[in-house]
């Protein structure tokens, strides 16, 4: 929000600051403290509560070490780079497209292009305008070498890729049934050029991803796109419409009903943890923006204060994946699908075990393990023998009923941090007339449930006070105890990290056993039994209106 500098509010405050802090810190490297810890905990928990919800859905939690081989069959080993210039003065470094991004035209991701480009536009440098240099290349990967110097691994640059080779686990988990979906959390690494804007651009960060799984014959998700609520999209062409996903998906502007549906899952996740929907819109990838392994993107995009920034992205991978890693590893990926029946003749490879037996009856073991381990010959007592003629071809007629597929993958990505930031500069506000900060959060976003405050800390109050949190910890209320300071000051600090309710323990209580309960965005106060706080906040939600 204009006039909130979020990121000072976060680190006076404990919802993130920069890591490293007292070494100077680095770039693109940030922590969450005591709040945003909960703020972040609290967005994951209803991330996977909607999306277990779905009913075929299952999660996932893989390592953050990748190896090589999975990356170059991904592709990302050799297609995962940004095209970089340097500044020749000050050194610092940008983006090379973003850079002609700002000037209003759409940038070509080949480096004679860009440096074309940014010559022909007169570009300098945003830092102190000098010239910038030629356009390099920088790999997004971080490589990282193992104690026993094995240094063929990566730290991930996403986590779809440990789903992917474990589809085969999860299509037996689901009883070899489509679509399913598979859900993780955890740490991403990028190498990025110039690391920006506290939790919009980072180096270390953290996803939600979901990779659902479907027959590219049946592509269509178990429930039908959302006809309730409305999206704003953006088509590839720059065309806009305001239509529900179901909508969408009828008159073909979104082509894939599970996109569709995904887009309306995301704008109902965006709404329940506090993001203003009628500053998300959902654009289309042009063609040369796509992914290497993606042939339709739709991007959740938020209107902040730098801008629009991609909060979600949603993309149609096909079967980029799975085909790669059936191709890379040799390995059966495959689903199976029910055919009609019919018979066909196959060849099969069967080892002829009597002949191995009648010419080397002392070196028949060898020899069947050599041909079993795919040998095609084996040094036996000083003589090389070939194994090829121990093993005939033999057709025979099978039944059919199933085929093989490769299925297709759906890919909605949820980045973390992203949403945080947006929903910070959504929602933190300005009193009128005092000017001071409160932060808008849903209650089931908020850090804590209740913040308890005895109104002095002295008369027995913070005793009784001790008593009402301890009961609403006990009721399993995330409450905190507070009795630092004036009531006054006490409630702003609150109010600054989302915490909804303030019940505060007067002397009044003393006489009668009733609490205050001040409201964070009202400051309306009402009179409630200590004995009904955890039957109140969690049945009576507030209604604006003194009671």
């Amino acid at each position: 929000m204009k006039g909130v500098d979020q990121e000072e509010v976060s680190r006076r405050r404990g919802i993130y600051f920069q890591s490293f802090g007292i070494y100077g810190g680095l770039a693109g490297l940030y922590d969450y403290g005591p709040v945003g810890s909960r703020i972040k905990d609290n967005i994951t928990r209803i991330w996977k509560e909607m999306m277990l919800s779905e009913g075929v859905v299952a999660e996932f939690d893989g390592t953050s070490l990748t190896h090589e081989d999975v990356l170059k069959a991904s592709g990302h080993y050799d297609r995962f780079f940004d095209f970089f210039v340097e500044c020749k003065n000050c050194h610092t470094r940008f983006r090379a497209d973003e850079l002609i991004e700002k000037k209003g035209v759409s940038p070509v991701l080949d480096k004679g292009w860009l440096e074309s480009k940014i010559r022909e536009m007169n570009i300098v440098c945003e830092n102190c305008g000098g010239d910038l240099g030629e356009v390099k290349v920088q790999k997004l990967m971080f490589q990282v070498e193992l104690g026993d110097g094995i240094s063929n691994l990566f730290l991930r640059p996403e986590t779809a890729q440990g789903i992917f080779i474990n589809f085969k686990e999860y299509y037996r988990f689901f009883r070899e049934k489509l679509p399913f979906a598979v859900i993780t959390t955890g740490k991403g690494y990028r190498n990025e050029i110039s690391p920006r804007r506290s939790l919009y651009r980072l180096r270390e960060f953290n996803m939600m991803e979901c990779e659902s799984f479907f027959d590219p014959e049946d592509e269509r998700w178990v429930r039908e796109p959302d006809n309730s609520v409305k999206v704003h999209l953006v088509t590839k062409n720059g065309e806009e419409f305001h239509v529900t996903p179901l909508e969408a998906l009828k008159k073909g502007i979104i082509k894939s009903q599970p996109i569709s549906y995904f887009i309306g899952f995301a704008i109902k996740f965006y709404a329940r943890i506090g993001i203003d929907t009628g500053k998300v819109r959902f654009r289309q990838h042009r063609k040369e923006e796509l992914s290497h392994y993606s042939n339709d993107t739709w991007d959740a995009e938020a209107l902040t204060d730098i801008g629009w920034i991609e909060i979600t992205g949603i993309a149609h991978r096909g079967t980029y994946d799975i085909g790669n890693h059936i191709k890379y590893s040799g390995k059966d990926l495959y689903a199976q699908r029910i055919v009609p029946r019919r018979e066909e003749i196959r060849e099969k490879m069967e080892i002829d075990f009597d002949l191995i037996k009648n010419e080397y009856p002392e070196g028949s073991r060898e020899i069947i393990e050599a041909i079993r381990a795919g040998k095609e010959s084996i040094d036996l007592k000083g003589d090389k023998i070939s194994l090829a003629r121990f093993v005939k071809r033999v057709k025979e007629k099978v039944v059919v009923d199933r085929e093989n597929f490769v299925p297709v993958v759906i890919e909605p990505s949820f980045g973390l941090d992203r949403i945080i930031y947006t929903l910070l500069d959504h929602n933190l506000a300005q009193r009128e007339g005092s000017g001071y900060i409160y932060l808008r959060l849903p209650y089931e976003v908020s850090p804590y449930g209740a913040a308890v405050l005895p109104l002095m800390a002295k008369d027995g109050l913070q005793e009784f006070a001790r008593k009402v949190f301890s009961s609403l910890l006990s009721d399993g209320i995330t409450a905190i105890y507070d009795d630092s300071g004036s009531i006054g000051k006490r409630y702003s600090r609150y109010d600054e990290i989302g915490v909804t309710y303030c019940i505060t323990v007067d002397y009044d209580t003393l006489k009668d056993g009733t609490v205050t309960i001040r409201h964070r965005d009202s400051m309306e106060q009402i009179r409630v039994d200590s004995g009904r706080l955890t039957e109140y906040l969690r049945e009576n939600p507030w209604n604006g209106k003194k009671s």
